[in-house]
């Protein structure tokens, strides 16, 4: 790669144990995971405590990186559990910790500040303003809301030394990101719960007999050609997007895109055919170069390739047409001719003529035994995964955990002193060592021999300071390694029984139980002025004037709509006194630790998140320190900067939905013909 390119992590999703090991092997440089609860991707395997501690021994011992997401919006009800559950993969060495709800960067930030925070997505940062009040939170990196331009993000990434990931390949959702309440709305399956069904990429009518189609179906994103441009913004990681798939799907993207990188400037024929042969629906490069080609008008919305047409179906299996290759070990995917998919399996028998083979080209017909349901009408069959190695095996074979260890070494005429910041108590100290004719020893040789493990625990030399130099054989500092750990033994268990995480722990409780609840509702004064929750880059100097000009009409109300909002007031007005803020949706607390950090915002009242249940949002209330605003009057489902040609739409279940622009925000919003708000309260399973 030229030296005026930078280095980009290639960052790989992984749902498990097996896909992170895979997407490793592949060339991943980093992964990011869900734990079983609060991430966006619930309906992944995702991981367990153990597990995780698992991948991150073998992901460190390969000097690769692994972060965790907690990128799910938590209800008041929910905070100690949160909180558990964070204070348990404290103590693991983390890279960082990805999140959406500002309940969790306050935690994160207050409590646990050794932690590494990204800003996820679905905080929806899309201009420099938003960047410049998270890097004054304490977050080090912003993963950049998908629906952005290569033009726009060309001057995002001029304006701040700020790590920025964006996406490159994978899925795209139509609703801008933390913006989606459509599944909610329809199924009470909140995306911002990570329980999203999808219904973007569902079938729609315009009116009662015109024909089905895709109407909100993003094409994917594939961004291999722009990789040159990217390399030479200010941007630290690209993200493959898919934790609901396995090493099938995610082994071959990362290898593409491995060796697309590696090859910059250039980008090689082979690794353009590699990602052309990947497993998805038609491709685009997303919002990079506009919007217009962002929707497909093919009527298909199943993910995959599809590869023959089903002829009938009976006790034999499936008699199948091919118009693809298919070999044992695909993973199959039986659709409707109405894009319903009725049946996913495994390829573990083909027949052909009658005989068994591994593998059946186009143009064949075979029959696939099996038990399947009966269909009416033509129905195809899908590849939703080829066969490739079984990284199972790999993953099962990772050694269990060590617990960590950091230790500082110092080396001088007094002899090894060392300690650990997790026992401060703690202090070893050998006797001298003599005078080195030759060969004296180097940091490198006290990392190699006090960075190995000693029983269940693992020293991690954090520094290493030598004056002078000595002599000490490599027998001698294995024996001292020993008498460290068995000094250190019994400190390490006191350590854990009055851990960091069990003060944070005590001190989150006292802050909770003291806090003083406002317990009021205000309403939005008259003449204020809305700071809107989107605005593009090149937009942002409209609203500094903007802002600029109702002050000098005494304006002293603003509403904020997103994070860039107080950005933006402090560089129109400076110090933000005798104004008056408001937090408002899409900028909306869902408990009472987002309300804090919103009161250290300057807020004198937030809104409570929309899609809260009636019982959720009366919690809420009985622990805001500011006073709740009330809801909107209506609430679009979903914004996009997609232009939605089609005014109305009706679902499979004829429920009626119609499309408004918003010119002050300049997007298409999905309304639903019931009203929205009412539809959350009644929802008693969010």
């Amino acid at each position: 790669m030229s030296s005026l390119l930078r280095k980009m992590e290639l960052l790989a999703p992984a749902g498990n144990l097996e896909t992170a090991v895979a997407a490793f092997r592949a060339g991943a440089d980093a992964v990011y995971l869900g734990l079983g609860k609060f991430n966006a991707r619930n309906r992944a395997e995702n991981f367990d405590q153990k597990s995780l501690a698992k991948l991150l021994d073998f992901a460190h011992s390969l000097k690769k990186k692994v972060y965790l997401t907690l990128n799910t919006l938590i209800t008041e009800q929910e905070l100690p559990e949160l909180f558990t559950q964070i204070a348990a993969i404290a103590q693991l060495p983390l890279d960082a910790v990805i999140v959406q709800d500002l309940g969790v960067l306050y935690i994160l930030r207050r409590y646990f500040p050794h932690i590494t925070v990204h800003a996820s997505t679905q905080m929806n940062i899309h201009n420099s303003c938003g960047i410049k009040l998270l890097e004054h939170l304490g977050v080090k990196r912003v993963i950049l809301e998908r629906q952005i331009t290569l033009e726009e993000l060309t001057k995002i990434s001029q304006s701040t030394t700020m790590e920025l990931e964006v996406f490159i390949h994978g899925s795209l959702c139509l609703s801008l990101s933390g913006r989606c309440l459509l599944s909610n709305y329809a199924e009470k399956a909140s995306g911002n719960r990570g329980m999203c069904r999808q219904l973007c990429r569902r079938n729609y009518k315009t009116s009662e007999n015109a024909p089905i189609r895709a109407a909100l179906s993003p094409r994917d994103m594939q961004c291999m050609e722009l990789l040159p441009k990217l390399a030479e913004l200010n941007i630290a990681s690209l993200k493959i997007e898919g934790r609901l798939r396995g090493p099938d799907y995610v082994v071959p993207v990362v290898k593409a895109y491995r060796q697309a990188l590696d090859g910059l400037p250039e980008i090689s024929g082979e690794a353009l055919t590699m990602i052309r042969r990947t497993i998805s629906r038609p491709t685009s490069s997303g919002a990079y170069h506009g919007f217009d080609r962002m929707l497909d008008k093919v009527p298909q919305a199943v993910f995959g390739c599809n590869v023959g047409v089903i002829k009938s179906c009976g006790r034999n299996g499936l008699t199948v047409l091919l118009t693809g290759r298919i070999h044992l070990g695909d993973k199959l995917r039986v659709v409707t001719a109405t894009n319903a998919s009725i049946a996913g399996f495994e390829l573990t028998e083909i027949l052909l003529n009658g005989k068994s083979c591994s593998s059946a080209n186009s143009g064949k017909l075979v029959t696939i035994p099996g038990k399947y349901p009966f269909m009416e009408g033509e129905n195809h069959l899908y590849k939703i995964g080829e066969n490739g190695y079984d990284h199972k095996r790999q993953a099962a074979s990772l050694a269990e955990a060590l617990q960590i260890v950091p230790l500082a070494l110092e080396l001088d005429d007094q002899g090894l002193h060392i300690s650990s910041p997790m026992v401060p108590e703690f202090e070893f100290h050998s006797e001298s060592f003599a005078a080195a004719q030759r060969c004296s020893v180097t940091a490198d040789d006290l990392q190699s021999v006090f960075s190995t493990a000693s029983g269940q625990w693992r020293g991690e030399v954090k520094s290493v300071k030598i004056s002078g130099e000595w002599f000490i054989p490599k027998s001698v500092l294995k024996d001292l390694k020993k008498e460290l750990f068995t000094a250190l033994l019994p400190h390490l268990k006191a350590a854990g029984a009055a851990s960091a995480q069990s003060r944070a722990m005590l001190k989150f409780q006292r802050d909770h139980r003291s806090m003083i609840p406002a317990a009021q509702t205000l309403h939005l004064p008259e003449n204020t002025l809305h700071i809107p929750g989107f605005i593009a880059e090149g937009d942002l100097e409209k609203y500094r004037n903007i802002i600029r000009q109702a002050a000098r009409q005494n304006c002293r109300s603003f509403a904020v709509g997103s994070l860039h909002g107080f950005m933006l007031l402090k560089e129109a007005l400076g110090l933000l006194k005798d104004i008056d803020i408001y937090a408002v949706y899409p900028l909306a607390a869902a408990n009472s630790q987002a309300v804090k950090l919103l009161e250290y915002l300057k807020c004198k009242a937030v809104m409570p998140w929309v899609e809260l249940p009636s019982s959720a949002k009366e919690k809420l209330f009985e622990h805001s320190t500011l006073p709740l605003l009330d809801l909107p009057e209506k609430c679009e489902l979903l914004a996009t900067r997609i232009p939605l040609k089609d005014k109305v739409l009706l679902d499979k279940n004829q429920q009626r939905y119609h499309v408004e622009y918003d010119p002050d925000e300049k997007l298409y919003k999905l309304y639903g013909d019931s009203d929205a708000l009412k539809n959350f309260a009644g929802n008693d399973i969010y």
